[in-house]
């Protein structure tokens, strides 16, 4: 069996546009005049949501001359404040139809279209040419992966010399049993988180330095305190319904006892 059709299926949705189009007419959202703000945490499938989502582009040193590749880019909320914010060209590549479709026809409604844009496709295999990128992202999608050497491989390929890939996973950072379902998994069989240690042994033999890590555990939980009250706003549990909740709890309790954290690395084509 294709090791990512567990994957395409775990992610599988049927009439999302419908789904986030409600979402945001309950928040109180002009349909007719839409901005990215408006899904602000709908869209960022990982923790931290938008400010999560700014640190990293921060740490990637966006222009507007910048040419960004986001590897797993899910419904396209990174790809839109990227191209939104620093008025760079993004490029996303997912896995999951149903998410390309959303991102592609969200895009469009931000009138975004030309400056970002989404292809189907795996991460082991970018449909890209070598050196196409001097920017590469990957938020919260190695945990859904085995094979992330051929992921880092493949980023390593597609970007130029000395271009800078920003990573940000859940990682492994203590001992612990891991309780399903999860965010990305619904059990044991599907879930591949691994060390910071282990990313950065991988990268290294990819062709990459490492240039810096950052234990985001602390940040993500000042965010979520902030954003916890009655008008916190749209979350990825307006997309993915009602058993989001229990996934999002079993992370929670995984990083209050240490065992996981999202970590956020930055490295640098060598």
């Amino acid at each position: 069996m294709d090791v990512e059709d567990p994957v395409r299926r775990h992610y599988r949705r049927d009439d999302l546009e419908r789904v986030v189009l409600a979402a945001l007419g309950s928040s109180g959202a002009d349909l007719s005049d839409l901005r990215v703000e408006d899904l602000r945490g709908l869209d960022q499938l990982h923790a931290g949501s938008v400010e999560a989502t700014e640190h990293l582009l921060d740490l990637l040193d966006l222009s507007t001359s910048s040419r960004l590749l986001d590897v797993g880019s899910g419904v396209g909320g990174p790809a839109r404040l990227a191209a939104e914010r620093h008025g760079c060209r993004v490029s996303g590549v997912d896995l999951s139809p149903d998410f390309v479709e959303l991102a592609r026809s969200l895009t469009a409604r931000f009138s975004l279209a030309g400056q970002a844009t989404f292809v189907l496709g795996s991460a082991t295999t970018l449909p890209w040419s070598d050196r196409s990128f001097d920017r590469v992202m990957l938020n919260h999608v190695g945990m859904n992966i085995p094979d992330k050497a051929a992921v880092f491989a493949e980023v390593h390929r597609v970007l130029e010399p000395g271009g800078v890939f920003g990573i940000y996973e859940q990682m492994l950072i203590g001992e612990g049993a891991l309780t399903f379902p999860l965010p990305w998994a619904d059990e044991e069989s599907g879930s591949f988180v691994e060390s910071p240690q282990r990313y950065a042994e991988l990268l290294g033999a990819a062709g990459f330095a490492v240039e810096s890590e950052e234990n985001r555990a602390a940040a993500v939980a000042a965010i979520a305190a902030a954003s916890s009250g009655p008008t916190g706003g749209l979350t990825p549990a307006d997309l993915f319904g009602e058993g989001f909740t229990e996934r999002l709890d079993n992370n929670i309790a995984a990083t209050m006892t240490g065992a996981l954290a999202p970590v956020v690395m930055v490295a640098r084509a060598i």
